[in-house]
């Protein structure tokens, strides 16, 4: 039997605005059209945001400029581009041309105070007695992470697996841990394995008293086990409340494509070489269990790539080697925000600028949750020189991640480069007192 614990961090108010059929997200820097995110650079919301903030009221050129661009000096058509462009986004009617004076929103606008929950999920604690389970455990885990980030992405965020993992064999007790992470609920399961058939339970508590809130149990095939995960995520959106988006229907999986799959990712987030290569091995074998099966492809892609992060391999060797298994990830599902964010990757190594950013931002769109791809996305963002919006995606890569050296790692470059050398100084030490064997932060 394995148990799984996931906490609610307490809610964030978040500033959206509405109008027609968009919601902007103020602090996520997100635009939505019918739910769906609209593909906007970020200097693009940021003009956006500070017209819907003036809703009705001119603003000047010169205001907006010095706003937004108050990093740089650019000449006046780059605002004029970027207002054409927001036009072509929005439709008719929304953003006036003032003459001698600048522009005005002129639509109505609603604004919410939404409330934006944070989970945390806790490694499943594997009671079997054996190691054997772990892979099949720790996989479970990052899976449930996945299933939670896609529920409703501009409601609900996901703590990332590294930080998660940090609490894999904790002794503190639901009381201590809730008050660690200032969370208000807790949802407690187990999971049973008996040959080809698994139980999920699941019960839902509130810290504050200890009260349970909702228990239920689900049961099923193993090859059912993507669709027992889902009922649960959905379950604890509902309870708290998070509106659920439109979704794809769970596919069913071969059981032993599936194991293999979660053990190849078992031995890829260890980064050793060994491991590295052991999970190639792991996820091939998915492949041929299942040759339909789109995740593990994307899982090969991700090991040649760590593997060249790493100096283990040749950049060219190994994006020539991970580029073909991404693409074939996407063919049997293109909306594997992994496999997208594997090629960015890969483009980004061959300097393939234009490739790397609408793969980058794909991946996001399919899952805003991803700290890796926010992680890289950041780093071309810097290679790009646009460095006030690489720390904005490296702040929160780490909120999505707060207990993993690499993003604080991440953030000591950021700053640096920003000449803020004495928070740059400060994320070196926090990535240490994490890790202090964390080479990077040495640097």
């Amino acid at each position: 039997m394995s148990k799984v614990v996931i906490f609610l961090i307490e809610s964030l108010k978040m500033r959206a605005y509405d109008f027609g059929r968009f919601r902007l997200d103020a602090d996520a820097h997100l635009l939505y059209r019918d739910e769906k995110r609209v593909q906007l650079t970020p200097k693009a919301v940021d003009v956006l945001l500070t017209l819907v903030e003036h809703k009705g009221t001119p603003v000047t050129r010169e205001e907006l400029m010095m706003k937004v661009w108050s990093d740089a000096a650019v000449e006046e058509g780059t605002l004029s581009s970027h207002i054409s462009l927001l036009r072509k986004t929005l439709g008719q009617g929304f953003i006036e041309t003032i003459p001698k004076r600048g522009y005005r929103f002129a639509a109505e606008v609603k604004r919410e105070g939404q409330e934006r929950s944070l989970f945390v999920v806790l490694p499943f604690e594997n009671l079997s007695g054996t190691k054997k389970n772990d892979a099949f455990s720790d996989g479970l885990t990052e899976e449930m992470i996945t299933q939670l980030g896609r529920l409703n992405p501009e409601r609900l965020g996901v703590i990332a697996r590294t930080s998660a993992m940090t609490y894999k064999s904790t002794k503190k007790t639901i009381d201590q841990i809730g008050r660690e992470l200032g969370v208000s609920h807790v949802l407690e399961g187990s999971v049973r394995r008996a040959a080809n058939r698994v139980r999920i339970s699941a019960q839902l508590i509130q810290v504050s008293d200890q009260t349970h809130v909702w228990a239920d149990s689900y049961e099923g095939k193993l090859e059912d086990i993507l669709s027992l995960q889902s009922n649960v995520a959905r379950e604890v959106a509902t309870q708290i409340q998070i509106r659920l988006l439109p979704s794809e229907p769970t596919r069913r999986v071969v059981p032993e494509a599936y194991e293999a799959y979660l053990q190849g990712r078992y031995l890829w987030n260890r980064r050793t070489e060994r491991d590295l290569r052991a999970s190639i091995r792991s996820f091939r074998t998915s492949i041929d269990k299942d040759p339909n099966y789109a995740p593990p492809y994307a899982g090969v892609a991700d090991a040649y790539l760590s593997l060249t992060d790493m100096g283990y391999l040749g950049t060219l060797e190994g994006t020539q080697k991970a580029r073909p298994m991404a693409f074939q990830a996407l063919q049997l599902d293109e909306s594997l925000a992994e496999a997208h964010i594997s090629l960015g990757h890969a483009a980004f190594h061959e300097f393939d600028w234009s490739s790397a950013r609408s793969e980058f931002l794909r991946g996001l769109e399919l899952n805003p949750n991803s700290t890796t791809a926010r992680f890289y996305y950041s780093n071309f963002l810097a290679a790009m020189g646009r460095l006030d919006e690489a720390l904005a995606e490296a702040q929160q890569a780490k909120r999505l991640d707060p207990v993993s050296p690499a993003m604080d790692g991440n953030l000591t470059s950021m700053f640096w480069l920003l000449g803020r050398y004495a928070e740059a100084v400060a994320h070196a030490h926090n990535a240490l007192a994490i890790n202090p064997s964390y080479a990077r932060a040495y640097e």
